[in-house]
């Protein structure tokens, strides 16, 4: 677990994001993607510090947000008092409900780093889904992100909310030994008068992913792929995957 995730950041996490993420949009995209299969009820795994729960337990039957990061979650149940959250690992977790849906928002699969670690995810996912029920997750591919970071080992993202802007500084590359793993690390600054001011620095593994690669995991786990489509980001393009438990 990266410490962007922690008590120090996490405040950071979800002042910045505003600006780098539209989620009225990403709401709207994710939402649709459920009603297209039917979904009325919606487990988030990952839901961060809750930016889609209230679309989620507005518009659907039910919805519950699942987050490894404690303080993550405290921010969730601040800002939406009338969702459902609980805590746990996308690894391992079993919950006694069962849902039509399980979405996996922000890129946060690329952050399982083992093919083992990666097959308990989709199990424990396939066992809380109906019978029908689809997982819909997004995910950094590696045919086109390994070239961009070596083209572009240090990147800047700027955020502008509430009047306060702030910036990331990341830069990445290829972690030696470790197939298709990159080591990230940022600092996170607030601009204020031609200076910055350091907030925080994080450094994490992630892992990227081909789509054959992808699928051929829910595949051997009992899922039917229906869709590998496409999606721009703030920083680069990922893929958005939805598949049924068969």
């Amino acid at each position: 677990m990266n410490s962007l995730y922690g008590k120090k950041l996490s405040k950071v996490f979800d002042k910045m994001y505003q600006g780098f993420i539209d989620y009225t949009m990403e709401y709207k995209f994710y939402a649709a993607l459920c009603k297209s299969q039917n979904a009325q009820t919606i487990l988030e795994i990952g839901c961060g510090t809750g930016n889609l729960a209230a679309g989620f337990s507005r518009d659907f039957q039910e919805y519950v947000g699942l987050d490894y990061s404690e303080n993550m979650l405290a921010l969730a149940k601040k800002k939406n008092p009338e969702s459902s959250f609980v805590q746990g690992d996308m690894r391992n977790f079993s919950l006694t409900k069962k849902f039509d849906a399980a979405l996996i928002t922000g890129r946060s699969i690329n952050y399982i780093l083992t093919d083992y670690d990666l097959r308990n995810t989709f199990s424990s996912i396939f066992r809380t889904l109906h019978p029908k029920g689809c997982v819909i997750f997004d995910f950094i591919d590696a045919a086109r992100f390994i070239p961009y970071i070596t083209e572009n080992p240090w990147v800047k993202h700027e955020s502008f909310v509430e009047g306060l802007h702030y910036s990331r500084e990341s830069s990445w590359y290829l972690e030696k030994g470790l197939e298709n793993t990159i080591n990230w690390s940022a600092d996170y600054y607030l601009n204020e008068d031609n200076s910055k001011v350091l907030l925080g620095n994080d450094s994490s593994l992630f892992r990227v992913f081909a789509k054959s690669e992808i699928k051929s995991y829910l595949e051997e786990i009992g899922y039917k792929v229906l869709k590998q489509q496409n999606r721009p980001s703030y920083a680069f393009d990922t893929f958005v995957v939805v598949a049924q438990r068969v």
